[in-house]
């Protein structure tokens, strides 16, 4: 029963924590255009890098599309792209309000990786350092490129804001474009002698990349691990998928891509099985990190198909309660699990 419960509690620990990351990019961006009441006359006129060609994307946002008005400002759009006429779409401007949400919640994830020095069990430790790679990397990678690609006048897709459609997403762009840093990073870790990461290890152990043996000792504080695993494998994940629906290459509904929905379906049943052998806490909810960016894989796939609706990208008192709601209890339960699980072994030894 423990093995069960340490298992399911972490799986949807992390696989909240995505969703909400999500939604806490919905909720800001809802916040912005309420309270900063952005001027999209003085945003940029948008280079479009969709995916699809220009009407193709036209049609998946109206798909996509909620709203009777937001369909009805895309409808037009796309009757004029018909008749021959060239459109032309602005980014949303720069806003101060954006840029202090980019601070803020870049700061709070500083804050949190540097309380994880505060407690003593990895576990804990573990799951504040997940919170920490979470705002990390909405704060300081997403909302940091968005910035980037507003002021660059970057676009991806459509969004209807006050009646008028908008370039938006261009952030994923300037992401997909990141592969070299990731390369860089990777290559570090690959090499450096106290990194445990389990891939990294499985090419150590095969191949002569060590001049000696794999480093062992005592980690103190496995919070900033953590942030950083959390960061980089959503970092990694979103690459494959960027690159994979590039039409140039592979394509939205191409092989690749297909390819990857399968395989991530398979990865995700070892990945689950691999989860269930663990006998700690901390290890546990580490590996959950991979396990449920996997697991998340095929819905981003099916998502961007148009066969799964999103709820973690809608701003509504359902999904709000469902997913920031679901992320409070989760935590608590699973901090009280292993918190629990401690004080029974510390009696028994």
């Amino acid at each position: 029963m423990i093995r069960w419960s340490r298992t399911v509690l972490s799986s949807l620990f992390v696989l909240l924590m995505l969703a909400s990351g999500h939604l806490l990019m919905v909720a800001v961006n809802a916040l912005e255009l309420r309270y900063a009441k952005p001027d999209l006359q003085s945003g940029l006129e948008a280079r479009l890098f969709s995916d699809v060609a220009l009407r193709e994307e036209l049609s998946l946002a109206i798909t996509r599309s909620r709203s009777e008005t937001s369909r009805a400002a895309l409808t037009t759009a796309l009757r004029r792209l018909d008749a021959g006429e060239k459109l032309e779409f602005k980014t949303l401007p720069v806003t101060p309000f954006l840029g202090w949400a980019t601070v803020g919640l870049t700061g709070l994830g500083l804050l949190l990786a540097w309380l994880t020095s505060r407690l003593k069990g990895d576990a804990a430790q573990t799951i504040v350092g997940v919170f920490a790679g979470n705002l990390l990397w909405t704060g300081g990678v997403e909302y940091g490129l968005t910035l980037a690609a507003r002021g660059l006048g970057i676009g991806k897709t459509f969004a209807v804001v006050d009646g008028q459609v908008m370039a938006v997403f261009g952030e994923y762009v300037l992401l997909k474009h990141s592969w070299g840093a990731l390369g860089l990073i990777m290559a570090y870790l690959l090499f450096l002698e106290s990194s445990r990461c389990p891939a990294f290890l499985f090419f150590r152990e095969r191949a002569p990349l060590m001049r000696a043996g794999l480093v062992h000792g005592r980690i103190d504080n496995y919070g900033p691990r953590t942030a950083f695993q959390y960061a980089t494998t959503v970092w990694g994940f979103y690459l494959l998928l960027l690159w994979a629906y590039d039409e140039q290459l592979f394509g939205v509904h191409g092989v690749f891509t297909t390819a990857v929905l399968v395989l991530s379906i398979a990865g995700a049943v070892f990945t689950l099985w691999r989860l269930h052998q663990h006998t700690g806490w901390g290890p546990a909810i580490r590996y959950a990190i991979g396990a449920m960016v996997v697991v998340w894989t095929p819905l981003e796939v099916l998502g961007k198909w148009g066969a799964l609706r999103e709820p973690w990208l809608l701003l509504e008192p359902v999904t709000v309660v469902l997913f920031f709601g679901g992320l409070a209890l989760g935590t608590w339960a699973l901090w009280r699990a292993q918190g629990s699980r401690l004080t029974s072994a510390n009696a028994e030894s």
